[in-house]
């Protein structure tokens, strides 16, 4: 399995859209890996997480061919992930070649709410799939495992453990605080090849606990090493930051790479092997 992640900011994207705090205007002056857009990942060119208001410009930056795209997980309806409007271009209004199939569409209930709400169903082909919490399904040709995600309490929110065909395994864990303890037992017994886990605070803290910082993300870390579900040279990815951290991609690095976790930026790619025998409670629901 390959992964790229497209985008690793937070909402207002980094630099903020409106901002002149000193960390922005560093980055408007350093740019290069500092400059981050919204959260968003591809994996081996045909599954997509989120779809996000930059994602024209993913597609003019690494040269995406998203009609070869067979499918696409929400993590949750906040607009920074789902720009709804996107979609109306798969219609057969904007396209030359309509798709011969239908897009289909995972997510939690409030995806599919809004996707109802601002877009003509009748006429954008894709298929909506509501997907139900820690239950397995097959989505593109991996299986995939919505696990119930702490970050806004009046929505249902996801992040997934996706299982390629070659059964390597990754934890994708954007958009959260420190899992609860549901989520935690549930992880439990299940070994990941990676983990790509969101680091919205940085080094600051916060009283919201619908993100992680530094502290959480490595006892987060610490508590999948305890478990068994990683091993310590296991892919640990950071991703999903905020300038409001405090620290450019450069501090993030000095942070992270004396604990062995990757600073993620704009179009890092990395393959994940497959170290360990798949789990055998990951089945088709």
């Amino acid at each position: 399995m390959e992964m790229t992640l497209l985008g690793t900011a937070a909402a207002e994207g980094w630099p903020g859209l409106f901002c002149k705090c000193n960390v922005c205007m560093e980055t408007r002056r350093l740019r290069g890996r500092n400059l981050r857009t919204r959260s968003s990942a591809m994996i081996d060119n045909v599954l997509k997480i989120d779809l996000p208001p930059d994602t024209l410009h993913h597609v003019m930056q690494y040269n995406l061919d998203l009609t070869q795209l067979r499918a696409v997980l929400f993590t949750h309806a906040h607009d920074d992930h789902l720009c709804a409007t996107e979609l109306q271009y798969v219609g057969p209004w904007f396209v030359t070649t309509p798709r011969l199939d239908k897009l289909h569409v995972y997510g939690p209930p409030e995806v599919k709410k809004r996707l109802e709400c601002e877009l003509n169903l009748q006429q954008v082909p894709i298929e909506i799939h509501v997907l139900a919490p820690f239950e397995t399904v097959e989505v593109a040709g991996y299986l995939v495992t919505p696990v119930i995600a702490r970050h806004d309490p009046s929505q249902i929110c996801y992040n997934y453990i996706l299982q390629s065909p070659d059964s390597s395994r990754i934890l994708y864990a954007s958009d959260t605080g420190y899992y609860e303890e549901e989520t935690w037992k549930f992880l439990e017994g299940f070994h990941f090849d990676a983990v790509v886990a969101e680091c919205t605070n940085g080094p600051t803290t916060s009283d919201y606990t619908g993100h992680m910082g530094v502290t959480e993300l490595l006892q987060m870390r610490r508590r999948l090493i305890d478990t068994g579900s990683i091993a310590p040279d296991c892919l640990y990815v950071a991703t999903h930051f905020s300038h409001q951290g405090g620290e450019n991609h450069s501090g993030l690095e000095a942070i992270f790479t004396p604990e062995s976790v990757v600073t993620a930026y704009d179009g890092i790619t990395f393959a994940i092997p497959n170290k360990s025998k798949a789990s055998s409670r990951l089945q088709y629901a």
